[in-house]
C-alpha cells in the first residue's frame, strides 16, 4: 500500500503551516514539474554559477527506526521516505553518539578527537567550544562563491562572540544555541530564553512552535535568495531540535485524524509525541523541496537529510531493532538514517542503497570538494564519497571510499570529569573491516542503555532474544567485539572467544595508531560555577534573559585537562 501523507503541494504561504487541519488532505507527492536539467558532467562543476544548491537537513536524536522505514511509525516521515526512495539512502551511516562532537565533526571534516571535541554537550553558558583554528563548512564554502544561511540548533559554542554561527561563516542564522528545549514554543533553555536572529534575541518566536519557526525561515531564505543573490549558489543548513526532548506538539495537532493515525499502534505516550513531531517535521522538509522547485533552485540542488545521533527511547525516540540508545556506542546510538536526494543524479543512481561505509566527517569532503568543486583544509578525516555515491561502488572491502569508522576516543571520566584511572580505562570505538568482514570494537562501555535493546512503542528494555545477554553470559562485560557483518545487531560479544583474538588486537591496534596520530587535548569545561557564573547570570538579565555570550575576549581555549596530565608514555590500551 502507498503511504498517506499530508497535503503539502502547492503550499507556499509561510503563515499556512502544512500540518494544519485544514490541509489535512490524504493524497500522493505529486511528480515534479520540472523536469532536471543535464550537468555539464556527472559529478562535477565548471564555475559559480553552475555549482549546486546545498540544503543539509539535520534531524535531532532520529533514531534507526523514527523515519526511512519505521515499525511502530511508518506513516510518520512520508515525504522523507518518498525523496529518499527517489534519492541514495545511506544504509551504514554513522555518526557520533551525541549532539556536540556530531556537529563539530559535520561543521569541520574532522573526527572529534582531532579537534578537542571528543567530551560530552555543551550546555547553556558552557567555556568551551568548536577552537577557531579549524575552518567549518560554511566558511569554505563562503571561500568558494556560497550565500550561507543557517535555520536552527548550533551546538558548539557560545559563551564568546566569535564562536557564534555568524562569526564561523554564516551569512545569517535563526535558531538556539545548544542542547535541547524544555519548551518547543517558548524557547526556555536552561531558565533563559534561547532563540535568537543573529547575535540578537528574537523575542517575536516567542509562542511559534519550533519546527514551524524553521520551516518559515527556511522558506524565506529561499524566495530571498532567488531575489537576492541570483548569481550565488546557495549553502542553507536547517537544523532542527527535534525529536530532541523536551517533545511537545502542537495542541490542534494532537486531536486530527492525521495524529490518530500516525500513533494508531503506539501505547507510550512520549513515542506518540514522537510521532506527532517527526511528521511535522517531515512537512517542513517537504516543503523546502516544494519551494525549491516553485524558485527554480530544485533542479540544481543536493539535499541531504541525516540525523544527529541516535535515539533516546526515554524521551521517544527509536534505535529498534539496534543496540543501545543516544550516547552509546553500539549501533543504536551511532548509526542513523539518511539519504541524499538531487535531479542532478544520474537516472541509475536514483532510487538506490549506498551500503559503504559513511561518517558524518566525510560530508565537508564530500560536498564542498565533491559536489561543489570548492578546496578543503588538508588533513581532514572525513572521506570524499561524492563520485562513489554519484557513480555508485560496492559496499564492503577492498575499494571503498571508507574501510573503518573511528567513533571515538574519550579519557575523561563522566562521573568524575576528570582523568579515568588508571587509564587504560579511558573509552574507546571502531569500526572497520579486518581480512575482508566488518566488526565492531567497543572499550570500556556499556552505554547509557546498560547495553540493552528497547522495544518501539513501549519503551521497554529488553535483552534481545537470542542474544548472549539474554542466555545470561557476561551481561556485566564493558569491552565487546561484534561480526556485524553476521551479526548486525550486536548480540554476540567475541571480545573472550580466542578464535577472534587476532581481530581483537588488530582492533585496538587501529584505535591506538589514531590516539597516536590524531588525538589532541579536550576542550570540554565542566559546568560554568562561583563567580564566573555570577558573571554570566549577570549578562543573561542584562539581555532580557536571553542566552548570550559572557565573554568579551577572543576564545583563546586552553584544555583543563590536557593529554600530558595522564603521564603516558603512549596508547593506554593494551594490544
Amino acid at each position: 500500500p502507498q503511504p498517506l501523507m499530508c497535503k503539502v503541494g502547492g503550499n507556499s504561504d509561510p503563515s499556512l503551516p502544512s500540518f494544519l487541519p485544514m490541509l489535512l488532505t490524504l493524497h500522493m507527492d505529486p511528480p515534479s514539474n520540472h523536469p532536471p536539467t543535464p550537468c555539464p558532467t556527472t559529478t562535477h562543476f565548471c564555475s559559480v554559477a553552475t555549482r549546486p544548491h546545498i540544503v543539509f537537513a539535520l534531524l535531532d536524536d532520529a533514531g534507526w527506526n523514527d523515519f526511512l522505514g519505521s515499525e511502530d511509525m511508518p506513516l510518520a516521515s512520508p515525504r522523507m521516505d518518498a525523496l529518499a526512495a527517489e534519492g541514495v539512502t545511506l544504509h551504514n551511516y554513522y555518526t557520533q553518539p551525541s549532539c556536540t562532537p556530531s556537529r563539530a565533526s559535520l561543521l569541520t571534516g574532522h573526527y572529534p578527537i582531532s579537534i578537542g571535541m571528543q567530551h560530552e554537550c555543551i550546555q547553556p553558558g558552557s567555556s568551551w567550544g568548536l577552537p577557531l583554528a579549524y575552518s567549518t563548512m560554511p566558511e569554505m564554502l563562503k571561500a568558494g562563491g556560497y550565500h550561507t544561511a543557517m535555520v536552527g540548533k548550533w551546538d558548539v559554542g557560545h559563551f564568546a562572540e566569535d564562536l557564534w554561527p555568524t562569526n564561523r561563516g554564516f551569512d545569517s542564522w535563526l535558531g538556539l544555541t545548544c542542547r535541547g528545549l524544555e519548551n518547543y514554543f517558548t524557547y526556555d533553555n536552561g531558565g533563559y530564553h534561547d532563540i535568537h536572529r543573529d547575535t540578537a534575541p528574537e523575542r517575536s518566536a516567542n509562542g511559534t512552535y519550533s519546527t514551524e519557526l524553521f520551516r518559515r525561515e527556511s522558506l524565506a531564505v529561499l524566495r530571498n535568495h532567488t531575489a537576492e543573490h541570483p548569481t550565488e549558489p546557495l549553502f542553507l543548513y536547517l537544523a532542527f531540535n527535534a525529536i530532541h526532548d523536551i517533545l511537545s506538539v502542537p495542541p490542534d495537532f494532537l486531536s486530527t485524524t492525521t495524529y490518530e493515525l500516525i500513533t494508531e499502534n503506539i501505547t507510550f505516550d512520549m513515542r506518540q509525541y514522537a510521532a506527532g513531531a517527526m511528521h511535522i517535521m517531515d512537512a517542513a522538509i517537504g516543503d523546502v523541496v516544494d519551494e525549491l522547485k516553485v524558485t527554480g533552485m530544485y533542479n540544481s540542488t543536493v539535499l541531504v537529510v541525516v540525523s544527529d545521533n541516535g535515539g533516546s527511547p526515554g524521551d521517544g525516540g527509536s534505535s529498534w531493532p539496534l543496540r543501545g540508545t543516544k550516547k552509546d556506542y553500539f549501533q543504536g546510538g551511532v548509526r542513523v538514517p539518511g539519504f541524499m536526494h538531487s535531479a542532478l543524479l544520474p537516472a541509475g543512481r536514483r532510487g538506490v542503497t549506498y551500503n559503504s561505509l559513511v561518517h558524518v566527517s566525510d560530508w565537508v569532503p564530500t560536498l564542498v570538494e565533491g559536489a561543489a568543486q570548492v578546496a578543503v583544509p588538508d588533513g581532514l578525516d572525513g572521506v570524499n564519497q561524492w563520485d562513489a555515491m554519484v557513480r555508485g561502488v560496492a559496499g564492503g572491502g577492498v575499494g571503498v571510499a571508507r574501510n573503518e569508522v573511528l567513533h571515538n576516543i574519550d579519557y575523561i571520566d563522566p562521573n568524575t570529569e576528570t582523568y579515568f584511572d588508571p587509564p587504560s580505562q579511558s573509552v574507546a570505538a571502531l569500526t572497520a573491516f579486518v581480512d575482508g568482514t566488518l566488526y565492531k570494537l567497543i572499550l570500556n562501555d556499556r552505554g547509557n542503555s546498560n547495553a540493552m535493546w528497547f522495544v518501539p512503542s513501549s519503551n521497554a528494555p529488553v535483552f534481545l532474544a537470542g542474544s548472549d545477554a539474554a542466555a545470561g553470559a557476561r551481561t556485566n562485560e564493558s569491552s565487546f567485539v561484534f561480526d556485524l557483518g553476521n551479526d548486525p545487531f550486536e548480540t554476540t560479544n567475541l571480545w573472550a572467544n580466542v578464535s577472534y583474538d587476532a581481530v581483537r588486537r588488530s582492533l585496538v591496534a587501529r584505535v591506538c595508531d589514531h590516539w597516536t596520530t590524531h588525538m589532541t587535548d579536550s576542550m570540554y569545561a565542566g559546568k560554568v560555577s562561583g563567580p564566573t557564573k555570577a558573571a554570566m547570570v549577570d549578562v543573561y538579565e542584562a539581555n532580557g534573559n536571553f542566552i548570550t555570550w559572557w565573554n568579551e575576549t577572543r576564545p583563546e581555549m586552553v584544555s583543563p585537562l590536557p593529554i600530558a596530565g595522564m603521564g603516558l608514555a603512549g596508547c593506554p590500551f593494551l594490544v
